[in-house]
């Protein structure tokens, strides 16, 4: 894998560039902008195009046609011949085979080389994983709930993700462990069983459960418990596809101004199929992400993926089925490790 950055004056000189210098097959990584000092005094600085681009084979400086090497296993990236350039490329295509953005990728090969001489005695897998770790947790937005005053959470999202779980994780940890005055309120009255299932979790928490037939419903039940430290609403899974039904509930969770939206995720769910859910139901406003299912997947870089393009808050993730204890408050460190751990780095 090679990957070079291109600065011109416009995209099709940086595009011609990239064509001359890596051939019709490099893909582009990403574009943008640059700021250049001029070199004449009292001259504004010049803005250049910058393009980094990609290609799955070494570049040949000299034209016409470049004959077959035979094929040689993978260099190890562990122990001696740091200097090999084949073990340079292993580590970037190992770590493009995540599936992480390609853009968060790019500049890495040049960004290592300074992080080596300015760490002497860094091995070149060290650097690698070090800056790849830096650049994941500077994606990652977090956020924690200090608990004042009293909070509405709603938790959104489609179906079969685990929100109604979710919900009673937090509720068995809120009320259990940190000893808040916590309500339960489902507007969920489509899906068979829910209420019941709901009203039995409610039974064993030893919290109230409140139900919502209507808007106007819960707005009244939201009033009753004003004096709750947190009222927690379950809703009905929506379907990305059906804009009618997205609409309906945003139509019953705008009934009150202090209602933080919570948008419930699998971890198993495709990448493209994320990109998706996550744009139509930016449709409300959203608090923050909750990932569920963690456990059930090793590929973890599509919920970076969908942090760095569409930019809220990470707050818990969750995997399994105890309740309170298979919720966790995200870090950074903890997603960045998710990523980095299935990376082969030996």
């Amino acid at each position: 894998m090679q990957i070079k950055r291109f600065e011109a004056r416009d995209i099709q000189e940086a595009l011609r560039q990239v064509k001359e210098t890596m051939g019709p097959e490099a893909l582009i990584v990403s574009t943008g902008k640059v700021k250049k000092p001029s070199f004449r005094f009292g001259l504004p600085h010049r803005s250049l195009v910058e393009v980094v681009a990609a290609i799955d084979r070494p570049m040949d400086p000299s034209p016409g046609p470049r004959p077959q090497a035979p094929s040689s296993p993978e260099p190890p990236i562990t122990g001696e011949g740091d200097g090999d350039p084949r073990k340079e490329d292993t580590i970037i295509r190992r770590i493009l085979s995540t599936g992480l953005c390609p853009e968060l990728v790019g500049g890495l090969a040049e960004e290592v080389q300074t992080l080596r001489k300015e760490m002497q005695g860094r091995s070149l897998l060290e650097a690698y994983r070090g800056l790849l770790c830096w650049k994941l947790m500077e994606k990652v937005e977090v956020m924690d709930f200090p608990l004042e005053g009293p909070k509405i959470w709603s938790f959104i999202g489609p179906t079969g993700v685990g929100k109604t779980t979710t919900l009673v994780k937090l509720a068995a940890l809120f009320s259990a462990k940190l000893a808040k005055k916590v309500t339960l309120i489902t507007v969920d009255t489509y899906r068979i069983g829910a209420v019941e299932q709901l009203k039995t979790y409610a039974q064993i928490l030893r919290v109230p459960l409140e139900i919502a037939l209507h808007r106007e419903e819960l707005k009244q039940i939201i009033g009753k418990n004003s004096h709750q430290d947190l009222l927690l609403i379950d809703t009905a899974g929506r379907s990305p596809k059906h804009g009618s039904q997205l609409e309906e509930l945003k139509d019953v969770l705008t009934v009150h101004p202090q209602i933080e939206n919570h948008l419930i995720l699998s971890a198993t769910t495709k990448d493209k199929d994320l990109d998706l859910i996550v744009d139509r139901f930016r449709l409300f406003p959203i608090k923050s992400y909750i990932f569920t299912k963690i456990d059930e997947t090793e590929e973890y870089a599509p919920i970076l993926n969908q942090l760095i393009r569409f930019r809220r808050p990470l707050s818990y993730l969750t995997g399994g089925q105890r309740v309170p204890e298979d919720i966790e408050l995200a870090t950074k460190g903890r997603v960045a490790n998710l990523v980095l751990n299935q990376i082969r780095w030996n």
